[in-house]
């Protein structure tokens, strides 16, 4: 790894526990902006970079260190409902730099369809999860409709702004980063 993707996915590491710091509580999922880093880290980060970087901020929250949402952490947070979302991220995060190394990462299409790629693998893990907390760990009888109206519906809004920002700052930060670092260094 040179030193570029390690300093990139240390900023971006730090980036994903700001964000998660920032929480509006609506419910078992809280809004936070941890999606928009994840999805920075999907844009500049390489595959392997970016399953790196959300493993280890899911190992560090579940090792205690207060990173996670809220400033939470601990064992404790694999029985959360909104632990499956954390999960999520190491898949989509990767996914989407996947999907990027294939395609142009500075065309705007692109960065839309992967970041639409990113949320598609974090909500499947999130909400499968996160209906297993619910209905099975927490004794709730929650049906289909009930589990989106709980941990979908509400953020599709947010999560558009924050992939329409995450698109813009991409097509900003890609060619500085992509000029000042070159391949060969």
């Amino acid at each position: 790894m040179k030193t570029k993707e390690i300093t990139l996915t240390a900023v971006l590491i730090a980036l994903l526990i700001v964000c998660s710091q920032l929480v509006v509580p609506i419910g078992p999922i809280p809004i936070t902006l941890q999606t928009l880093a994840v999805l920075m880290m999907g844009y500049f980060l390489s595959p392997n970079s970016a399953l790196l970087a959300t493993s280890l901020y899911l190992l560090m929250g579940v090792a205690g260190l207060p990173v996670l949402a809220g400033f939470s952490g601990g064992f404790h947070v694999l029985l959360t409902p909104a632990f499956g979302f954390v999960i999520g991220f190491i898949p989509a995060s990767y996914v989407q730099a996947k999907y990027l190394e294939k395609h142009s990462n500075l065309e705007t299409k692109h960065l839309f369809i992967s970041g639409f790629i990113n949320f598609l693998f974090t909500y499947l893990i999130g909400l499968s999860y996160m209906a297993i907390i619910l209905n099975i760990y927490l004794n709730n009888q929650m049906n289909f409709v009930q589990i989106l109206m709980t941990g979908l519906i509400p953020f599709i809004p947010g999560d558009l702004i924050k992939l329409a920002v995450a698109v813009l700052l991409a097509k900003q930060i890609l060619p500085v980063i992509q000029y000042r670092f070159s391949p060969s260094e």
